[in-house]
């Protein structure tokens, strides 16, 4: 049934890796740059997996959450689907709340954005396509992958302890002078 229903959604795939490119194209990049484990293909357009949320008739509303297993400087897609009204997700880091209908598609990182959605009225379902964070330990361990983001952060980090060194430093002299 999975096989089949990715086949049948090739071209949603494939409209959602081209957002992805257009909006952020060194992630999407980054995607495609190393091969998956074992010769498997992307079975998701650009993104290694996808899940599809079943909500069923009337669903709670989510509770707010981060996908914090998803990688850390990635972007999940998530694609609206079924008949409904409500549903609306909350991005509580970015104080937005987002109408979406069927077949609207959002593009975020889920894993460092705070996000739920309201309740809903009717059947929603949804298709999230993710790439979780060890399928980048896996790369890196394989094939040595670098993050640009990644090295910015730790070159950041870097001085700021170099900052603080000098200014302890100059303190000591201030007070040995």
């Amino acid at each position: 049934m999975a096989d089949d229903f990715i086949d049948r959604n090739e071209e949603l795939f494939h409209e959602m890796s081209a957002l992805l490119g257009q909006l952020v194209p060194g992630v999407f990049r980054h995607f495609q740059r190393y091969p998956m484990p074992d010769g498997t293909s992307r079975p998701c357009g650009a993104w290694t997996t996808c899940v599809i949320n079943n909500g069923g008739e009337n669903p709670d509303e989510t509770k707010i959450h981060r996908d914090v297993k998803e990688s850390r400087y990635g972007y999940s897609c998530v694609v609206s689907c079924g008949d409904f009204t409500g549903g609306a997700i909350i991005l509580y880091d970015l104080g937005y709340i987002l109408e979406m209908g069927p077949g609207d598609l959002l593009l975020f990182p889920d894993s460092l954005i705070h996000h739920s959605n309201e309740i809903t009225h009717g059947v929603r379902k949804s298709l999230v396509a993710f790439t979780q964070e060890n399928m980048n330990d896996y790369w890196k361990r394989t094939y040595g992958m670098v993050l640009r983001r990644q090295v910015r952060k730790e070159t950041l980090k870097q001085k700021k302890k170099d900052e603080k060194l000098r200014k302890r430093e100059e303190m000591l002299r201030s007070k040995t002078e």
